[in-house]
């Protein structure tokens, strides 16, 4: 469904929603404990929650809150529907496998696409019968070695499921880890369920026989969903973010610092974040940590007067979308010139313009496009707006609540 906007810059405050990376992590633990949580209302999030209950674990569902019970051994095929997530994907793969469930994954999207071969090697080389979509067989315990340079969600993956194993499990990383700060999640929701693990130079060292107790617990705010915002409020008079944790993991809290680099005025306190507009300067920054900012700092990067230069974006090819193309395209589109060198993007910013713009169905590109809409000279049009849902179901809501100007195509 098409999203019509108008130019009216956003000022104001929303809530964070739930953060998805943790709310993911936090139901396979609450599920192997036969515990509860509120999850949020995000698509992968629910992806997720009814993944494990058809896996096998018992659950009951009250709107975004499910309780989990026993978990139910057979042999028969279960099928597990997990859309787009990634994550359900590269997570529950994995689990299935510790559990000695055969399983097939429904994907959906470009999911079935997206990078699966390091995770399936390793499952393989440890007893388990696995493609990109199935498992069947038992996974036994001992030495996994991982490309660690393609995914962090296949070490969250391997991670979470080697305590349900009956020995000790060494996860080897081969290569250097990208987005370490999710494996970081990983390691904090772990612990909160009352897994050890070791770290070690090259990798990880699990005791099998672990049991998770994790009853109940709260999923913080995401700053993915929250950098939007706050950087509309580094291109306008302020925009106010409440419910993020300044002590949090995310890697995505990475936010505030770019903001500040490029200019904008940053307050945080009291678990609210406040960002308004200063003195714009052009940034340059590496993504190897923060893949999922790369759309909106291309929006910030375009309405920055000079060259900003983005690096690492070479793994924006793998995501929802090829991101790195769907972002060129969105700037060529507002009248922003880009160039792409070596494994860099740079922008040369300037006064973007109103355009018709095509999120590829991808959640974070119709948010950015939109918020590049808000602060653009003229009329603009996004391309299937209800794909926010997949993480940010009120992200419409929110920008209206700001002050933006959209119509829904009937």
């Amino acid at each position: 469904m098409k999203v019509f906007l108008k130019s009216a810059p956003l000022e104001g405050s929303v809530n964070a929603v739930p953060s998805k990376s943790y709310a993911h992590r936090l139901l396979i633990a609450a599920a192997l404990s036969g515990g509860s949580l509120d999850f949020g209302d995000s698509d992968d999030a629910f992806r997720t929650a009814k993944g494990l209950e058809e896996l096998g674990f018992a659950a009951s569902f009250s709107g975004n809150f499910v309780s989990f019970g026993a978990f139910r051994e057979g042999k028969e095929l279960r099928v597990i529907h997990v859309g787009e997530s990634g994550s359900t994907l590269r997570f529950l793969l994995p689990l299935a496998a510790a559990l000695g469930v055969n399983a097939r994954f429904e994907a959906e999207g470009r999911l079935a696409e997206r990078p699966m071969g390091a995770l399936v090697s390793a499952l393989k080389k440890r007893g388990a019968e696995a493609g990109p979509l199935s498992v069947s067989g038992k996974l036994t315990a001992g030495l996994f070695e991982i490309d660690a340079t393609v995914s962090s969600q296949f070490v969250t993956g391997l991670l979470m499921a080697s305590p349900l194993l009956s020995g000790d499990s060494e996860i080897r990383l081969v290569g250097r880890l990208v987005s370490a700060p999710y494996v970081r999640i990983t390691l904090e929701v772990m612990k909160e369920a009352g897994i050890e693990v070791e770290q070690r130079e090259d990798g990880f060292f699990v005791r099998g026989g672990q049991k998770y107790a994790l009853r109940s617990s709260f999923v913080q705010g995401d700053y993915s969903g929250a950098a939007f915002f706050l950087a509309a409020g580094a291109l306008g008079r302020g925009v106010s973010v409440s419910g993020l944790s300044a002590s949090s993991a995310q890697g995505d809290k990475a936010i505030l610092d770019v903001l500040k680099k490029a200019g904008a005025e940053v307050e945080q306190t009291n678990g609210a974040v406040f960002v308004r507009k200063g003195e714009p300067k052009p940034f340059s920054l590496s993504l190897g940590e923060i893949p999922d900012l790369a759309p909106i700092l291309a929006v910030l990067a375009a309405n920055i007067r000079g060259v900003s230069e983005l690096r690492n974006v070479s793994r924006l090819k793998d995501k929802e979308s090829d991101r790195l193309l769907a972002i060129r395209e969105m700037l060529k589109e507002a009248g922003i010139r880009t160039e792409e060198k070596e494994d860099a993007l740079l922008v040369f910013g300037g006064v973007p313009r109103g355009g018709d713009f095509n999120s590829f169905s991808d959640h974070r590109m119709a948010m950015a496009e939109a918020i590049l809409a808000a602060f653009a000279e003229g009329e603009s049009s996004v391309s299937d707006g209800q794909c926010v849902k997949k993480s940010y179901p009120t992200f419409w809501k929110d920008y209206e609540k700001c002050g933006g100007k959209y119509e829904m195509e009937r």
